[in-house]
């Protein structure tokens, strides 16, 4: 007798800081054959707790959280657990961003700007182990022929700073004072301070305002 043995769905994890987001892509990734989504949050924090408590196949993690950076949380969930491949889901593409997500070893990055059928194809794509980046990405990425890997092909006068570096420049940027900065990262004032020195000796910056005009130049900040 013939058994219709039905694929498991792809599970997905949403982390976005708008609630609006979260609902119109869980409507989104629920109506298409194949595709559930099991778990959702808005903070970077939540969202850890949530991908490794769920596993789910799929996270698509906007960049921009109000606790820390989507590359944080992807730092961290890949020491947790390896089983969720990470899409990227963001407004912007600054050089800097594109190259932090190579380095977090990101499953992909789309744009949202681009169209729902665009997001839609990055997590078929991703879930069945090949990688997906925007189109507008993509004409930045270049096949490394020493591993065979995807690596940017300009670079990015932030590529010498770490990944924590760049989180606190970016905060500093914003006008956040030291403490606060070390309040919405969840280290010492010391710390920030410590890479505070590192990043302006790095850049051979040596004023916040003119860090801070480097960091809009850079795209890592809007002027507005």
């Amino acid at each position: 007798m013939y058994e219709n043995h039905q694929a498991a769905p792809v599970t997905i994890g949403l982390v976005d800081p708008l609630e609006l987001d979260l609902f119109a892509l869980t409507n989104l990734f629920n109506s298409q054959p194949g595709l559930s989504v099991v778990g959702t949050a808005s903070t970077g924090e939540a969202g850890v707790q949530m991908l490794t408590e769920k596993r789910p196949v799929i996270a698509v993690v906007e960049i921009d959280l109000k606790d820390r950076s989507g590359f944080d949380l992807a730092s961290e969930l890949a020491m947790k657990q390896r089983d969720t491949r990470v899409i990227f889901y963001s407004a912007v593409m600054p050089d800097i961003f594109i190259e932090q997500a190579l380095r977090s070893k990101a499953a992909g990055y789309v744009l949202k700007t681009d169209s729902l059928n665009s997001l839609l194809a990055a997590v078929r794509e991703v879930s069945a182990g090949r990688p997906y980046f925007s189109e507008e990405i993509r004409q930045k990425l270049v096949l490394d022929p020493n591993n065979g890997q995807m690596k940017t092909s300009f670079d990015a006068p932030l590529g010498r700073l770490s990944d924590r570096q760049i989180e606190v420049l970016r905060n500093l940027a914003f006008g956040m004072s030291v403490k606060d900065v070390a309040r919405k990262m969840h280290i010492s004032v010391k710390s920030v301070d410590s890479h505070k020195y590192r990043i302006m000796q790095s850049l051979e910056i040596h004023d916040r305002v003119d860090l801070a005009r480097f960091a809009i130049r850079e795209g890592l900040v809007s002027a507005s």
